[in-house]
């Protein structure tokens, strides 16, 4: 016999001698992703030779085991932006994992970024779900340090305002490097091992050629002199002079003298600010903005008020009242007075938002509630996609119920809901602060379907103690106990069931004071599901059963057929195999007949593994082929892992374990994409197949994660436990599933 291989051979190859046992063969895992976060490097960036060299020093320095950290200070508008962007594009090599950066917004008008919200943001960089980004900000940095020990990373951390800030955003391998912006000095960080680097304004030689390089030397060869004067009266910032700079290039026929004359009357009437930089700055805002035409000066005044970070045409055109914006936003693109983020959002410059924000406009109390009224408007559309049924206390939906859907499918609709959510969150939050209440608490109950498919639990946290807050001003009592049905479910997916039962308890006594049945019905059912938690079994199904004749009172047939789910699932967690079964099977029906083959299907996986535990094993097979079909096309990773699981149980029933460890295998794969304590119990469970050659493993308790409390899962509407299968052998992972998985 021989051991050869002819030709090419596409996809997993084994070759040995003699092979005893089992081999499984599984797919490589997927890499972890290398961000490239750093903003656009700067046109026309001109000099800085010392500063980049004096960087170089910095990051090669020895740390003893710390990253290297250099603080870059100066005024703002002086390039510090700039120099830390470049520095890292020309260095990139140095750091093959990648590179992080966050706009920490220290000297911006509003809210500071939270380090726990740029924490949130490097871990889900870092290929962390987030649902498994914690809430607490001493776990996020704790987590933080994990995934960077021994890493290459660069991390710029920009318009930092105190040390406190920066600290928790600092890796733990002393393979990175910490880039940090600020116009203050941040002694705090020199325990941290921070070197500090002035960064001062351009020389000028170097002001006056980053101006040539603009215009082109042909169009300023006569003119040299007024633009060493030009670079003076700009005080040398790289920010005005890019400004002056941009009003020239699009006036080819004007000559530099022109600007320079206007300029020495704008510079001697101007007195608000203190600093030579700063008033140079403001005198170039000044005369770029008198030069607008009406319709962009409009946009800079009104846009200056949107609290978040970055925005689209659609929020301009909201903010403004405007139907079409986007030449307006060219106009000021091209004065320099606002920065293009991509093809599609824009941004200010701290400096900049400061000068539009002192402009009188007599719109401007108007700018907060429109474009939260066009978030709510925009976040309800895709959330009737990502989940189209269910019951909203907001009557905006009830506009958009013959509209046609905003999105082509739910995972492009959360994908959305994703990338607005910093936004809609400052929003939000500004909202309340301002007083709009209403649209307030609108907004928060407009996260709902993000948070519980995508998690990202301190901003849920968050957002819902700001929402519950304005729906309290309101005297909205019904908004008030739904907003705490919804904050209690992020404590049930945390595991926090004391905190569970403290909110869903309040909801409930206000959904019974109001005389609200939904409401009500889905405090119980999440009560339900915190009784289970707690593994009092015995009271989690009379919650359910209580919910239960809420919803069938409501006429509401899917809210039946999930109650009987969850209540089948119970019973299967305790051995009433036979009761269990008929709440299964009517759910099963309920969900057929409503055309919803996704929930039918999670419900054929827990009625397999009743059949496999009976010995039905072919009627078994059925079921989970039947919802491997459905929930393979789900969208939902989690819950075709979970068939997986269930294929695996089977096969161990059917005494066939190199089939069961192949399912095993395969499931784990699905588990790492998402995340959560499956990964370590199917990971545990494939190693005891090694000790089970020998010996049988002690049977395990199936119901208990990793971290010790009972695992559960959640339907869109209100929690529930899918049925894990106490009597099948080593049931680690298929039936507990993972709360808020896509598609719930």
């Amino acid at each position: 016999m021989h051991n050869h291989i002819d030709g090419g051979a596409a996809g997993a190859v084994l070759q040995a001698g003699t092979i005893t046992g089992n081999v499984v063969i599984a797919g490589p895992r997927s890499p972890e992703p290398v961000p490239r976060q750093l903003p656009s490097a700067p046109s026309h960036f001109t000099s800085r030779s010392d500063e980049l060299a004096a960087l170089d020093e910095i990051a090669a320095q020895e740390a003893d085991g710390q990253p290297a950290l250099a603080v870059l200070i100066g005024p703002g508008g002086v390039g510090k932006t700039a120099l830390a962007v470049i520095w890292g594009g020309r260095c990139a090599d140095r750091y093959p994992d990648g590179q992080l950066y966050a706009d920490l917004r220290g000297f911006s008008p509003g809210t500071t970024v939270l380090p726990q919200d740029a924490l949130g943001a490097f871990l889900r960089a870092l290929g962390v779900a987030s649902e498994r980004v914690p809430p607490d900000l001493a776990e996020q940095a704790g987590l933080f340090r994990t995934m960077t020990a021994g890493r290459r990373l660069l991390v710029v951390l920009d318009n930092a305002f105190s040390a406190a800030q920066v600290r928790p955003l600092i890796p733990a391998s002393a393979g990175c490097t910490v880039l940090v912006t600020s116009r203050l000095r941040l002694d705090g960080l020199v325990s941290e091992g921070a070197r500090f680097l002035d960064v001062a304004p351009l020389s000028p030689s170097n002001a006056a050629e980053l101006v040539v390089r603009v215009l082109g030397r042909t169009r300023v060869v006569g003119e040299l002199d007024k633009v060493a004067e030009l670079a003076s009266l700009c005080g040398r910032l790289p920010m005005a002079l890019r400004v002056a700079a941009a009003r020239l290039a699009s006036r080819p026929r004007w000559q530099v003298a022109r600007v320079v004359a206007e300029l020495g009357d704008e510079r001697s009437r101007l007195k608000r600010l203190s600093s030579e930089g700063d008033a140079s700055v403001a005198a170039m805002f000044d005369w770029s903005y008198r030069a607008l035409p009406e319709t962009p000066a409009k946009l800079y005044r009104l846009l200056s008020e949107f609290p978040g970070a970055s925005f689209g045409i659609d929020v301009a055109a909201a903010a403004a009242d405007l139907a079409e914006p986007a030449e307006g936003l060219q106009v000021l693109v091209d004065a320099s007075l606002l920065e293009e983020v991509d093809e599609f959002r824009y941004r200010f410059h701290d400096l900049v938002r400061l000068h539009a924000h002192a402009q009188h406009d007599g719109d401007r109390a108007e700018v907060v509630p429109r474009v939260a009224s066009w978030y709510l408007h925009a976040m309800t559309r895709a959330n009737m996609v990502a989940i189209p049924i269910r019951w909203r206390v907001s009557p905006v939906c009830e506009q958009y119920r013959n509209a046609p859907p905003a999105f082509g499918s739910g995972r492009a609709a959360l994908d959305w809901l994703d990338e607005q959510l910093p936004n809609a969150m400052a929003v939000l939050e500004e909202a309340y602060a301002q007083r709009h209440d209403e649209v307030a608490w609108q907004l928060c109950e407009a996260l709902w379907e993000l948070f519980l498919h995508r998690k990202h639990f301190p901003e849920w946290l968050r957002s819902h103690e700001t929402g519950i807050a304005a729906a309290q001003r309101c005297g909205n009592v019904v908004a008030e106990s739904r907003l705490r049905c919804q904050l209690g479910r992020a404590y049930l997916d945390l595991g926090r069931f004391e905190a569970a039962d403290r909110e869903c308890g309040h909801a409930l006594e206000l959904a019974r004071g109001a005389g609200s049945r939904h409401n009500e019905s889905v405090a119980l059912d999440q009560l339900g599901t915190a009784a289970q938690g707690r593994g009092d079994v015995t009271a989690a199904i009379a919650f359910y059963t209580a919910s239960l004749a809420i919803e069938m009172e409501l006429g509401i047939e899917r809210g039946v057929a999930q109650r009987h789910r969850r209540i089948g699932e119970t019973l299967a967690k305790v051995a009433r195999d036979g009761e269990a079964a008929d709440h299964l099977e009517l759910a099963r029906g309920m969900f057929a007949d409503l055309g919803d083959e996704k929930d039918e299907a999670k419900v054929l996986v827990g009625l397999a593994r009743l059949d496999a535990r009976a010995g039905n094993v072919r009627s078994a097979a059925r079921r989970l082929d039947r919802a491997r079909k459905v929930l393979a096309e789900s969208g939902s990773t989690f819950y075709h892992a979970d068939v997986l699981v269930g294929f695996a149980d089977l096969a161990e029933y059917d005494d066939d374990p190199a089939a069961a460890r192949g399912y095993l295998a395969e499931a784990l794969q699905l588990y790492e994409q998402v995340g959560g304590p499956q990964e370590d119990r199917i990971r545990a469970r494939l190693r005891s197949y090694d000790a089970e050659i020998a010996e049988p493993p002690a049977t395990e308790n199936p119901d208990v994660a990793g971290d010790g409390r009972e695992l559960t899962a959640h339907d869109a509407e209100a929690p529930g436990t899918v049925a894990d299968d106490p009597a099948a052998p080593r049931q680690t992972g298929g039936g507990d599933g993972q709360p808020g998985q896509l598609g719930e």
